[in-house]
This record gives structure tokens, sequence and C-alpha cells, in this order.
């Protein structure tokens, strides 16, 4: 990757607290983390978290969105504020193995291909692994 080019910024949306504390969990793996925060959706209508996600995305540069369900009003949010934005991605499903990924991959990855590698992965980390056996 160029390292004149700003690297991929991150921001979590989720409902509850769910975004803090992945975010946080994120800095005690990897140590403080620049480009990822984390939002949540309490007490707000679909219209205040499309201004936010707005607001964030002023910033120019690739972006990643990651939000925790497809179908509510984070997704809903996310995809008004982004709609002319093609180097903003919206991920949803949201889980550690994914913002770890992307961290860790941001620098060495092109965008296109930081964002499916980092969907892979997070699928790889959704499996059963047995109870005794």
């Amino acid at each position: 990757m160029n390292p004149n080019v700003e690297l991929p910024r991150a921001l979590v949306i989720t409902h509850g607290e769910i975004a803090r504390e992945m975010t946080h969990v994120v800095e005690m793996i990897l140590g403080p983390v620049k480009g990822l925060e984390a939002m949540t959706n309490n007490g707000k209508s679909t219209d205040d978290i499309t201004r936010t996600v707005g607001a964030w995305l002023e910033e120019p540069g690739p972006a990643c969105v990651f939000i925790d369900d497809f179908g509510g009003s984070c997704a809903t949010a996310a995809r008004l504020a982004a709609k002319d934005r093609p180097d903003v991605a919206i991920v949803a499903g949201v889980n550690l193995a994914m913002l770890l990924g992307f961290i860790t991959w941001r620098d060495s990855t092109e965008f296109p291909e930081l964002v499916r590698k980092i969907i892979q992965k997070s699928r790889e980390a959704i499996t059963e692994i047995g109870a005794g056996s």
C-alpha cells in the first residue's frame, strides 16, 4: 500500500453498547488503534444516525462501516449516509475476527480486497467447535 495514502477508517455501529465493547476488546488485544470508532443507536432515530454517520464520512478516504444487523436502523442509516461514496463499504454482522482482521490487514491490503478478506475471515470464525468431543 502507498505510504502516502491514509489508512482506511472504521466505524462500528450497533444496538446497545456492543460497538464500544468490541472496539475496546480490539484495543486490549492490539493496543491503541487509530481510525476505529464506536457508535450506539440507543435513543437515536434513523435520521439522527444518518447525520452522525454522514458527518463521520466527511473525512475523505476509504472507510468501512460495520453494523450488527443487516436489516435494522444502523444498516438503513449507513446506506443513506454512504450512498455517494464508492470508497465506503458497509459490512453487516460485525464480529471480533472481522475487526481484528480489518485493523491488522488495512496497511498492507488494497481496500476492495481488504473488505473481501475480512468477510471471509469472519465467516471462518463462525463455526461449531463441539462440546467434550
